[in-house]
């Protein structure tokens, strides 16, 4: 039987068009206002995006007659059954769901959804042929008294159950905001019954209905097809797109003092003897040489009380160099959130005679949150055999925070 190409749907409305000069309204069903796609409410991201819109379902062996819930039944007549009821389709999330409603006088021992992707409505020559050939077993569900099952988008497309949700709708509404995909579908199972005869029946979907009354009704049917087709339409998320997202405030906080810091090259200050050397904090004694090759570089270390490096805060690196006339010049390096405030150098022959900062061969202050900076030039000293010429490399950090309450200072 050849199947007729689904024509265009009125958006927005619950009337197709089933043919040129005739239409089809999805019987007993009043003009409802339409109801909202969760995924489109809840993500504005997929605005202007298409999406299978339930309310557009058409049976297409039925010269697409506009149909959400497909009837089932159980008797030797499906124009007189022995009893009906229907599997009303939804489409929730990235799931098509089918609703069984329950049986009058009967109850579900099981229910089954066998199913087959046909296609996209508007390439015919791809179409894969008859009959379904997957199914979905269904369970309780939660809201009735019937059963419920699932079929996911990326079953019916073939793709992984991690595809992306923009992905499955695109997939889902190849064609955009306009007709969708076609689905071979089958139900059946078992009910029992509560209070009649028989006492357990096996139910299937009605045939396809080849004419119908002025009411509607059935009056002649396809039997040779025990599946039928169903077809929708995608509509279009109508939701804003997102608004822009207000960054969080930030504030800029004094964290504390570093020193450089260079793995098994650094020395503690607190071998010294020299003014205020009594502290933590390191130095090296890196030669022109070494300096002159680019060889020398560290982490800038911030709360590494009694040299404790396991409790430090990492804020960034520095590396130091010397021209060939041996002029030190030292680049601080700071990491994202941290920045520099000021900057202290010292390069003086052993024994170190002053460990404060503020007494260093260079220093310079109210640096305006720097992320890098660079010195001026220093001289490197020369040193009597066998003392050598030992290098501190200081700084003040400030951090960013989110919000306004800064953290204690780190000393």
């Amino acid at each position: 039987m050849k199947t007729p190409t689904p024509s265009l749907l009125l958006a927005g409305a619950s009337l197709a068009f089933a043919a040129p000069g005739q239409f089809s309204a999805r019987h007993n069903t009043p003009l409802l206002k339409r109801t909202g796609y969760d995924l489109c409410e809840n993500d504005c991201n997929l605005a202007g995006l298409a999406y299978p819109d339930k309310h557009t379902l058409q049976l297409a062996l039925e010269n697409n007659w506009s149909e959400q819930c497909p009837p089932i039944y159980f008797g030797a007549d499906p124009n007189a059954p022995t009893a009906s009821s229907r599997v009303c389709l939804d489409v929730v999330g990235s799931d098509v769901v089918f609703n069984f409603e329950s049986f009058p006088g009967y109850t579900y021992s099981s229910a089954s959804v066998t199913w087959k992707l046909k296609g996209n409505v508007l390439t015919p020559a791809s179409w894969t042929a008859p009959p379904p050939t997957s199914s979905i077993a269904c369970g309780p569900d939660p809201s009735s008294d019937g059963l419920q099952c699932k079929l996911p988008f990326s079953s019916i497309l073939g793709v992984s159950s991690s595809t992306s949700v923009k992905d499955l709708l695109s997939g889902m509404c190849p064609n955009g905001d306009r007709e969708g995909m076609v689905l071979y579908l089958e139900f059946s199972g078992v009910v029992t019954s509560t209070t009649n005869t028989p006492a357990s029946a096996t139910f299937t979907n009605e045939p396809p209905c080849t004419a119908r009354d002025s009411t509607g009704g059935c009056t002649a049917r396809d039997t040779a097809i025990p599946y039928i087709e169903m077809v929708y339409r995608c509509s279009k998320c109508n939701r804003d797109v997102c608004p822009p997202v207000e960054p969080p405030a930030q504030t800029t906080c004094g964290l504390g003092t570093a020193f450089g810091y260079r793995e098994d090259k650094s020395i503690t200050l607190n071998t010294q003897n020299g003014q205020g050397c009594k502290r933590w904090g390191w130095y090296s004694t890196p030669t022109l040489a070494e300096l002159q090759a680019g060889a020398v570089s560290g982490t800038l270390l911030v709360g590494a009380g009694g040299n404790d490096v396991s409790k430090a805060i990492n804020v960034g690196t520095f590396v130091a160099t010397a021209d060939a006339t041996g002029k030190v010049t030292v680049t601080y390096l700071l990491n994202p959130r941290y920045a520099l405030t000021e900057a202290h150098v010292d390069i003086e022959c052993l024994p170190i005679d002053k460990c404060a900062p503020g007494q260093y061969s260079f220093k310079v202050g109210g640096l305006k949150d720097l992320s890098t900076y660079s010195t001026g030039l220093i001289k490197y000293p020369t040193c009597s055999s066998p003392s050598k010429a030992a290098l501190i490399v200081h700084a003040a950090v400030d951090v960013v925070v989110q919000g306004t309450a800064c953290p204690a200072k780190v000393e």
